[in-house]
């Protein structure tokens, strides 16, 4: 879905972040990262923990500041403060625990917090809930208490939150982690939507390569740097150099490339068991 005569959504330059850890040592989280990501966009950002996705992820909407470079979306730079709360409505946030992010006694009241917030009119703010809830298919649950949904429900409720902010771009950050297998089947499923039929933008962070399978390009980071990117085909296939950073391919690509290494004529860039399947008919 990638447009190429649009301006970058997300558009970062050269962006180093340092803190300080607890024996007061500089840490560099990020490395001088450039990277940029197209209107409607599906990017996904896989590394081992500490390879900087997260921190990456927190300069997306302005939670982290830039230490040096510059972190621009839709040409807002992050260090502009008067341009902090359009930013924050244009890039939405989902975190690993959906708890964490959930604030009202039932559903509905939930999703319009945000809107809420930034004094957005009533009967805009029910049309928008209305359309978010239907986007990630949680209108039946609309008067429910969250504490009373499953974990892939309380991340649609998130995900709706975002979008009745008006979030154009979403940043997800391991949104599955926390999930049961059906919990995360929902996830993937909502986000493939979101971003296929309503064009949002998606920043996608997981340690499981199965779900960065679905994204349009796929980033590799080790120790606050890229190491490389390109389509899932492309950097899936590179499973000697995954395992080596200490990342799972796929076990189609895993299974497709110690076939070849004993002799099986099997074509590159198989990554899926349905292409794995193929092959070996």
């Amino acid at each position: 879905m990638e447009t190429k005569n649009e301006r970058p959504f997300i558009e970062i330059t050269d962006l180093t972040h340092l803190y300080s850890d607890a024996e007061n040592h500089e840490v560099k989280a990020l490395d001088q990262v450039t990277l940029s990501v197209q209107p409607g966009e599906f990017v996904a950002i896989i590394g081992t923990n500490g390879s900087g996705k997260s921190t990456l992820a927190r300069h997306l909407n302005a939670l982290l500041l830039p230490t040096e470079g510059t972190v621009k979306i839709r040409d807002m730079d992050t260090l502009d403060e008067s341009r902090l709360w359009d930013i924050r409505q244009d890039v939405g946030m989902v975190f690993q625990n959906p708890d964490n992010q959930i604030v009202a006694a039932i559903v509905e009241e939930d999703v319009a917090f945000g809107p809420e917030n930034i004094g957005v009119p009533p009967a805009e703010i029910r049309e928008r809930v209305e359309k978010a809830l239907q986007a990630v298919g949680m209108t039946e649950y609309r008067m429910r208490a969250p504490h009373l949904l499953s974990g892939g429900q309380k991340q649609r409720v998130a995900i709706a939150g975002t979008l009745a902010l008006g979030s154009r771009c979403i940043v997800f950050d391991e949104p599955t982690a926390m999930l049961d297998p059906q919990g995360r089947q929902e996830i993937v499923r909502t986000v493939r939507t979101l971003n296929r039929e309503k064009g949002i933008t998606v920043l996608y962070i997981t340690h499981n390569m199965v779900e960065a399978i679905h994204a349009n390009r796929v980033v590799v980071m080790k120790k606050g740097k890229i190491l490389f990117q390109g389509t899932p085909k492309e950097v899936f296939s590179r499973v000697d150099e995954l395992e080596a950073l200490g990342l799972e391919a796929p076990l189609a690509a895993k299974v497709a490339s110690e076939l070849r290494k004993t002799g099986v004529p099997l074509p590159e860039g198989i990554i899926t068991n349905e292409e794995l399947a193929q092959a070996l008919a």
